[in-house]
């Protein structure tokens, strides 16, 4: 015994022309049981159309998947060069605490270095001294 085809819900109540074509498609399967698709105008076109679209659905998904794995190895990559940033970064603040040397034509101001850094002045007259910042505001002479 064949089903009876329910009638269409009302989808379209701004577009009446597609709530008749739901009626008329409903009494042509209720009459019937089928439709002759040689009689439905550009259906050929609308399957062309569903048959280009998978196709096309089932390319992006592909491509998708192969974007996805280089994705995934980006961020390998991208976790790995954080890691040698943090290690970079703690190599840096090592080094900017070690002792440093400067040099200039005249002595070392008390603001300038830090302690431990070293200092040469370079004035190329007799006296010259090297300098080593023993305090905040203290450089040590050695005269050479």
């Amino acid at each position: 015994m064949p089903q009876k085809v329910p009638p269409p819900p009302p989808i379209a109540t701004q577009d009446p022309q597609l709530n008749r074509w739901f009626l008329e498609l409903t009494a042509i399967l209720n009459d019937s049981g089928g439709i002759d698709v040689s009689s439905v105008t550009g259906l050929d076109v609308v399957v062309a159309d569903v048959t280009q679209n998978t196709n096309d659905i089932t390319a992006l998904q592909s491509g998708s998947a192969g974007q996805s794995a280089s994705i995934t190895a980006l961020n390998s990559q991208v976790g790995a060069l954080q890691v040698q940033v943090a290690s970079l970064a703690t190599t840096v603040a090592a080094l900017s605490s070690r002792a440093q040397v400067f040099n200039g034509t005249v002595n070392p101001a008390a603001g300038v270095g830090n302690i431990g850094d070293w200092y040469a002045n370079t004035a190329g007259a007799v006296g010259n001294r090297i300098f080593v910042k023993t305090g905040v505001a203290t450089w040590f002479a050695f005269p050479f």
